[in-house]
């Protein structure tokens, strides 16, 4: 069994970084599809045909997309279906020898891959604008001027590496971003709770999280591929019902003897940190609730109070007004935008994939955003998405006259 340990030395880093991620993820998911020790309840076994098949249809996927990234037919599909722009969405950057990604790629980016596809875009000529910028840009283009098109890099909730690891390369590109804060991230006594399952999954060999139900709940954690699994599928049943199950989770960490306090306050930006960034001429404050709820499920004074009060908390921190706004999860309707609205911001990002459009000059408040997670993590798919080749495909190669 080929197992990848939590502390195994990093490869040298390739002089191709997509050769690099792609033969670390063969190894990570090789290692994911095997069977764990014996006498644990739940092992990937029972997984492994799903892994294999979603396995087979991301390498499927990677080969098209790679496909018309180098023949150039992702750019001549981008022509007529990449729109104006583009946001794309980031969460946590760290340091090339991390094995962060590998345990938890919807969160983790290596800074090496980031500078890799910053120096992309400047290659191909494409403008990396903050978010004021793109709505100037979109309501030029309602009235038929159309300058570059361009590119909107934002990070979510409001972790300390963006300033350690992500800032210093978006420095040396000298291009703008957004920050969406959450305020539990900086408040003394926040809490996110997948930053406690996080910690809980990395500290022990073995987890059992009996509310997720029989025959469900014990995971082997004593490999890196374990680790992920736990991560994974924990996640996966907190977001099913996240107002009901985070609270249960809780009730694990502190069993556990983990806090999600105490890992909220380590990985989230200091009130210092939070000042500085909104001083930093590259940066642009974002509000993101004050708890990260799912918003759908909450009674619309709840969503409001969510809403409402983080706005307010960032102006006081920046001194200045706070426009722009992430839904949390990406999950925003348009109940969630009037409220966005009524509390006074300009834009609302949501995660659902999609390109920006002149049109959406009247739907500032649910724009389609770029998530940028581990098994995406390759110049041909992020050069796909900016060129909107998931339009053309769901359309059938022709042009949708819906807007996404």
């Amino acid at each position: 069994m080929t197992v990848i340990s939590h502390n195994a030395k990093p490869k040298p880093k390739s002089a191709n970084y997509r050769d690099y991620y792609t033969d670390f993820s063969k190894e990570y998911v090789a290692d994911l599809c095997r069977p764990m020790t014996k006498g644990v309840r739940v092992s990937v076994l029972r997984d492994a045909p799903r892994l294999r098949r979603q396995a087979v249809r991301r390498l499927g996927v990677r080969l098209a997309t790679e496909l018309l990234y180098r023949s150039g037919l992702s750019t001549a599909i981008g022509r007529r279906h990449g729109g104006v722009g583009a946001v794309f969405s980031f969460h946590r950057v760290v340091p090339d020898d991390s094995t962060l990604p590998a345990l938890n790629g919807e969160m983790y980016v290596k800074a090496g891959f980031l500078e890799t596809w910053l120096a992309a875009l400047r290659k191909g000529g494409v403008d990396v604008v903050c978010m004021s910028e793109a709505v100037r840009r979109i309501q030029c283009s309602r009235r038929g001027r159309f300058a570059r098109r361009f590119v909107v890099i934002t990070f979510d909730d409001g972790y300390a590496d963006n300033v350690r690891c992500a800032l210093p390369v978006l420095e040396r590109f000298a291009v703008p971003f957004t920050v969406y804060v959450t305020t539990s991230m900086v408040r003394e006594g926040g809490e996110i709770w997948w930053l406690g399952l996080e910690q809980l999954v990395q500290g022990r060999d073995a987890v059992d999280v009996a509310p997720m139900g029989p025959g469900a709940t014990r995971f082997d954690t004593s490999s890196l591929a374990g680790k992920a699994n736990a991560l994974h599928q924990v996640s996966r049943w907190v977001w099913a019902d996240v107002e009901s199950r985070a609270p249960l989770l809780r009730e694990v960490l502190e069993r556990y003897g983990v806090s999600a306090a105490a890992a909220t306050r380590a990985a989230g930006l200091s009130s210092e940190q939070l000042r500085a960034l909104c001083r930093h001429p590259l940066a642009t404050i974002g509000g993101h609730t004050t708890s990260h709820p799912w918003l759908p499920t909450l009674p619309s004074v709840r969503a409001w109070r969510e809403i409402a009060d983080n706005k307010a908390y960032l102006e006081d921190a920046c001194g200045g007004p706070v426009e722009h706004f992430a839904y949390p999860y990406g999950a925003g309707g348009s109940e969630q935008a009037a409220l966005a609205g009524k509390a006074g911001f300009r834009t609302a990002v949501t995660n659902r994939p999609g390109c920006l459009f002149p049109a959406h000059g009247d739907r500032l408040l649910l724009l389609p955003r770029h998530p940028c997670t581990g098994h995406r993590m390759w110049l041909g798919y992020l050069h796909a998405q900016r060129c909107g080749v998931g339009r053309f495909v769901e359309s059938r190669g022709g042009l949708s006259k819906t807007v996404p």
